[in-house]
């Protein structure tokens, strides 16, 4: 999975040929083989398709940020760059892609960044350092914003509790205040980040994201009878559309983009899927449009969606206390992608859907079957109007953490 042979990838050239846009997607985080994987995959789109943009789910100013400061520090490595970015591929396995960005950048010639609206803390720390150089009575006003910030977001996203017009409002004012001194200061930040042009409009984009966020939940609240969970997740599929969609038309206009992300953000027509997971013995429709299924149709047609599935083996995602055996050591169902596809005599296979017409031999590609998300609970649908491909990997193993 390391080699820089691809003539076992050639077959992609003819399918991906007039595409702008590839997802990449992934059953669960915390698997050492869809990281090996998708790197080797990334460095074949890009040296020989021409794809010259990587957007991870990861914060949208925290990419950012760190492509900011890594463009004038030469000391920041990858494991400074996954630390503060990427924390669910802190790995082994994702580092050599890192350390391919950083050297692909040197000559300009590959980008990165985020589309997710979650927060971390790497761009707070590089906003306030940088607002400090001018106003330090104003990066402690940030600072302090952001932590209440986040409060705010535990208690409404995380705990579902309501929203008052006159919170939405303040905030509102006060990020647009910042935004103001962002736009004032615009030429120096300019002057310090000279190789990223784009950096004032994705801050600004960031600071918008905050308050954007609360008014779809003030929105949500009043509108639709979900649970807390589902209310979360519908809010962050959308933005991370309006987010993914803002950077394909006004950071990287006419690049060829790739998108790294789980199956639930780059699937297509989520919501006509049914999910059953391991306290439900019943199968329910999801309620939450993933991020692809709301972008526009012209951007759907440009695109081609990749999802990632296993077999068997053990799955760890950052943070979790235990190891999980994929669907718990069980056998499959007849009607399952994994017991279709394990038939198939290759550990690593790729599979086309998009542009394959039924036959006897493929007839499980147009019917209902199950597969599985998060290596235990199972979806039920028709894989092909949810994917373009697939990538089926037989024994995964989880991925090698740093700390």
């Amino acid at each position: 999975m390391t080699s820089n042979d691809y003539s076992d990838l050639k077959f992609l050239s003819p399918i991906l040929k007039d595409k702008q846009y590839v997802f990449l997607g992934e059953s669960s985080h915390g698997i050492s083989e869809y990281n090996q994987s998708k790197v080797r995959l990334i460095k074949y789109l890009h040296e020989e398709l021409g794809f010259d943009v990587v957007l991870f789910e990861g914060n949208i100013g925290e990419g950012a940020a760190v492509s900011a400061e890594s463009s004038i520090n030469q000391y920041m490595n990858s494991n400074e760059i996954l630390s503060a970015f990427l924390s669910p591929w802190n790995n082994q396995e994702t580092k050599p892609l890192i350390d391919y960005l950083i050297q692909q950048r040197n000559t300009n010639d590959l980008s990165f960044g985020g589309f997710d609206m979650r927060v971390s803390g790497y761009f707070i720390q590089f906003l306030s350092n940088w607002i400090k150089t001018y106003n330090n009575d104003l990066a402690q006003q940030y600072k302090k914003l952001e932590f209440n910030w986040r409060e705010t977001y535990d208690n409404t996203m995380e705990e579902g509790m309501s929203l008052s017009k006159e919170i939405l409002s303040n905030y509102k004012k006060s990020y647009q205040e910042l935004i103001a001194f962002i736009h004032a200061h615009s030429e120096e930040l300019r002057r310090e980040y000279p190789n990223e042009k784009n950096l004032e409009k994705v801050i600004v984009k960031t600071l918008e994201n905050r308050f954007v966020m609360l008014e779809k939940y003030y929105k949500v609240k009043k509108t639709e009878e979900t649970t807390t969970e589902e209310t979360g997740s519908i809010i962050r599929d959308k933005m991370m559309e309006e987010n993914l969609l803002w950077l394909s038309t006004q950071v990287y206009p006419d690049k060829k983009i790739i998108v790294w992300g789980h199956n639930n953000h780059v699937r297509n027509r989520q919501i006509e899927i049914a999910g059953k997971d391991i306290d439900r013995n019943i199968f329910q429709k999801w309620k939450i449009q993933s991020m692809y299924e709301n972008l526009p149709s012209d951007y759907k047609k440009k695109s081609y969606i990749m999802g990632f599935y296993m077999h068997d083996g053990t799955i760890a995602e950052r943070y979790a206390t235990v190891s999980n055996q994929v669907n718990f050591d069980k056998k499959y169902s007849k009607n399952s992608l994994e017991f279709i596809l394990n038939e198939i005599p290759y550990d690593y296979s790729f599979i086309d859907l998009k542009y394959q017409k039924k036959e006897k031999y493929n007839e499980w590609m147009f019917e209902p079957i199950t597969a599985l998300n998060q290596g235990y609970w199972e979806d039920r649908m028709i894989i092909r109007n949810h994917y373009d491909g697939i990538f089926f990997i037989k024994h995964v193993s989880p991925s090698h953490y740093f700390q």
